[in-house]
């Protein structure tokens, strides 16, 4: 029978995912004023460890002081705009030292030196240090934003998820192969985006995931900046072999582990980020936008202390699964993505499979009422 529920089924305009201006207007109102995913502790376990950030022209870094304290700076030498470090994650010794003048700053953001110091008026170590960057911790991942905005803490956006979250040993998670990144996906970042907030779409595009965990999902909606999906294991034989050996190894835990759901469970951060907790491991990943049509997912998956031979086997099998998956949802994507420079197509229909969909629609249109018209480039 036919939905009888009534609500607003448009998507956003085809326009909207091509437009120079809405995607200015995306870095102001949506990307530099929300909180984004960067890593774990752990990461950073010894001063002088720090992990770098790009986001819509950008730089961020996130360091670990001589006083055991973490921090972000902007990854800006207050001389002449120089990236300070380069790569995605690495190790300062003992300093930061600019690589094009040879200012140096401390691990705590302060200018230690400028090289022909006398060449400058005096030179101030905390008003000429490092710019710094609002940092938070939740359970041993790191967020930051660059500036403030409409979301509250961290913390009390995961607070409803606590309860659920309680079994995972997260706050001692170990890196594994540390951040990793996609091949470049020629799509606007919003069609990433859209594809995590649907799994409509999983039966026919991602036939072993469905295997894996039925069409049993668990869908919730987007509430206080948050969006929950999660998918029990499929309790029918696989058909699939790389899924059979996978959920035989996670039948092999052992305690604590035991604990821990047979499910793969997501937690959606608005804008982009995304906290994945898997039997055995945990991570996250971000759709990061390069330019109005270009995209790059980036990420990185954490071990649980302790892991045994069989979880290690395990990690490793989910990693194949969910490399299986990320290029079925990158064809999907460009497949959508080509309607949208078509001028015979204006924008999506949407089932009750895609409310939560609907829902990241409408906290874009809330921070950006332009997409309620028509943007002209």
């Amino acid at each position: 029978m036919p939905s009888e529920q009534t609500w607003d089924r448009d998507g956003l305009p085809a326009w909207s995912y091509r437009s120079t201006s809405m995607f200015e207007l995306e870095k102001d109102r949506v990307f530099l004023n929300h909180w984004h995913v960067v890593g774990h502790v752990n990461d950073l376990k010894e001063p002088g460890d720090w992990l770098s950030f790009d986001l819509v022209g950008e730089r961020a870094m996130v360091i670990r002081g001589k006083d055991g304290v973490i921090r972000a700076f902007h990854n800006t030498c207050r001389h002449r705009g120089s990236r300070l470090v380069e790569g995605e994650q690495g190790h300062c010794r003992g300093a930061v030292m600019c690589p094009f003048h040879s200012w140096v700053f401390s691990l705590e953001g302060e200018l230690k030196s400028a090289s022909q110091a006398e060449k400058f008026p005096p030179l101030d170590s905390q008003t000429w240090g490092l710019q710094a960057l609002e940092l938070e911790t939740w359970r041993g991942f790191l967020f930051l934003r660059f500036e403030s905005g409409p979301q509250p803490s961290i913390a009390r956006m995961m607070e409803r998820h606590e309860k659920e979250l309680s079994d995972y040993p997260l706050e001692t998670l170990q890196p594994t192969d540390g951040i990793y990144s996609s091949p470049v996906v020629p799509v606007n970042w919003k069609a990433m985006v859209d594809v995590d907030n649907e799994c409509y779409h999983c039966p026919s595009a991602h036939p072993g995931l469905t295997d894996l965990y039925g069409r049993s999902y668990e869908e919730g909606p987007w509430l206080d900046g948050t969006h929950r999906i999660r998918g029990p294991f499929n309790e029918k034989p696989s058909r699939y072999e790389l899924n059979k050996g996978y959920r035989d190894l996670v039948s092999q835990h052992p305690e604590p582990f035991h604990n821990i759901p047979k499910a793969w469970l997501y937690i959606g951060l608005f804008p982009v980020s995304v906290l994945v907790f898997y039997p055995e491991s945990a991570g996250f990943y971000r759709s990061i936008p390069l330019d109005v049509e270009t995209s790059v997912m980036t990420g990185a998956t954490y071990s649980y202390e302790g892991e045994s031979d069989s979880m290690r086997l395990a990690r490793q099998q989910s990693t194949e699964i969910d490399g299986e998956v990320m290029l079925e949802d990158k064809h999907v994507c460009e497949l959508h993505y080509q309607a949208t420079a078509s001028k015979y197509w204006d924008k999506g229909l949407l089932g009750d499979s895609e409310k939560a969909l609907r829902e990241h629609h409408d906290m874009l249109r809330n921070l950006i009422p332009e997409l309620n018209g028509t943007v002209a480039d």
